[in-house]
C-alpha cells in the first residue's frame, strides 16, 4: 500500500514537472522575437563610360540593382560609390538611390591634368531585407590631351593703349600635336596679335598683344582664348577692363574750355553791343540838344519834338528820356507862340 502511494506521488510530480517545463518553454517562446526570415539576395549590374569634353573627361556610371533569382528590380536601394585614381586618392564619393526600375546613375568630371592610368570604382548596394551587394569597376584614362591657362586673370587698359598676356599650352599624357589659339570676345576694334602666329606644339607659350583703339567702348569684357587641336578643345578666360584714354580726357577738357570761352565772348559781345547802342543814343541826343539850343523858335522846337518822336520809334531814345524831353520842348513850344 505504501509503495503504491509512493509510485502515485512520483507520477504526479513527473507530470507537474513536464507541465511546468512546457509552460516555461511557451513563455520563453512568446517573449522571444520571431525568428528573422532569411535575407534576400540582390545584385549590381553597372558600367562606366568616360567621354572627352572641352573641360576634361566626363565620367558616367550607370547601373541597375536586381534580384538574381527572378531578375526583379530592387527599388529604393542605397548605392554608395567611391572612385579612386591610380594613386589611390578618392576623386568621387557619392550616394545614389535606385528608382522604381532599380536604375541608378552617377557622373563627375575628370580634369584634363588628372594622372593617367587605371581608375577604380567601388559600388555597394544596401536595403533592409537584402544582403549587401558589391561591385568593382575599372577604367583607364590615358588619352593624350592638353590644357591652356592665361598668365593673368585680368588686364586693364586705357583707350589707345596696348598690353600683353601669355597663354601657356601644356602637354598631358604625351600629347604632341599642334594647337591653334584664337581670341573670342572684347569690343569691336580691339586687336589680338599672336606670337608665334602659327599653331604651337605643347608644352609652350604664346604671347598675345592686345591693342585697344581710342574709339573702343569703355567697359568690362570677357575674352576667351580658345585652344583647338582636332576634336580636342580647351579654353582660358581673361577679364579685359577698358577705361577712358588720356586723349579723350584732354579732348573733353578742350571742348569744355572752348565752350566756356565762347560763352564768355558771347557775354562780352552783348555788353559791348549794349554799350555801343547806349553811346549812339547819347550821341544822337547830344546832337538833338545842340540843335534845340541853337534855335529856340517855334518851328525849330516843333522839328525837335518831331525828331524826338522818330528817335523814340527806332529805339534811339529810351522812354524816360523821351517823356522828360517831350514835356520840356512842349512847354518851350507854348512859350514861343
Amino acid at each position: 500500500m505504501t509503495l503504491l502511494v509512493m509510485k502515485g506521488g512520483l507520477v504526479a510530480l513527473r507530470a507537474q514537472f513536464i507541465q511546468g517545463l512546457a509552460l516555461a518553454l511557451l513563455i520563453v517562446a512568446l517573449a522571444s522575437p520571431a525568428l528573422a526570415a532569411p535575407a534576400k539576395k540582390m545584385q549590381i549590374q553597372a558600367s562606366v563610360n568616360p567621354t572627352q569634353a572641352s573641360t576634361g573627361v566626363n565620367v558616367a556610371i550607370t547601373g541597375r540593382v536586381l534580384e538574381p533569382s527572378n531578375n526583379a528590380s530592387v527599388a529604393n536601394a542605397v548605392i554608395s560609390i567611391q572612385v579612386n585614381n591610380p594613386q589611390g586618392t578618392s576623386i568621387d564619393v557619392t550616394i545614389r538611390y535606385t528608382d522604381t526600375s532599380g536604375v541608378f546613375e552617377d557622373a563627375f568630371l575628370l580634369a584634363p591634368n588628372s594622372p593617367g592610368g587605371n581608375y577604380t570604382a567601388y559600388l555597394a548596394a544596401e536595403k533592409p531585407g537584402y544582403d549587401t551587394a558589391y561591385l568593382t569597376l575599372n577604367f583607364t584614362y590615358s588619352t593624350p590631351d592638353f590644357s591652356i591657362e592665361s598668365s593673368v586673370p585680368a588686364l586693364s587698359l586705357r583707350q589707345g593703349q596696348t598690353g600683353s598676356v601669355t597663354v601657356t599650352v601644356l602637354s598631358l599624357r604625351g600629347f604632341n600635336q599642334g594647337v591653334n589659339i584664337t581670341a573670342i570676345g572684347g569690343p569691336t576694334g580691339v586687336g589680338f596679335q599672336f606670337t608665334p602666329s602659327s599653331s604651337i606644339v605643347p608644352s609652350g607659350t604664346v604671347t598675345i598683344n592686345v591693342t585697344v583703339p581710342g574709339s573702343a567702348q569703355v567697359g568690362n569684357y570677357t575674352v576667351t582664348f580658345l585652344g583647338v587641336s582636332g576634336s580636342l578643345t580647351h579654353k582660358a578666360t581673361l577679364q579685359l577692363n577698358i577705361s577712358s584714354g588720356p586723349l579723350q580726357s584732354n579732348f573733353m577738357f578742350l571742348v569744355l574750355g572752348v565752350a566756356l570761352l565762347i560763352a564768355i565772348l558771347a557775354s562780352l559781345g552783348l555788353v559791348l553791343r549794349s554799350r555801343g547802342r547806349r553811346q549812339q543814343r547819347e550821341a544822337v541826343l547830344e546832337e538833338l540838344l545842340k540843335q534845340a539850343s541853337a534855335d529856340t523858335g517855334y518851328v525849330a522846337t516843333a522839328r525837335v519834338i518831331a525828331r524826338l518822336e522818330e528817335l523814340r520809334a527806332i529805339g534811339k531814345v529810351d522812354e524816360a528820356t523821351y517823356q522828360q524831353l517831350k514835356k520840356e520842348y512842349e512847354k518851350r513850344l507854348e512859350r514861343s507862340k
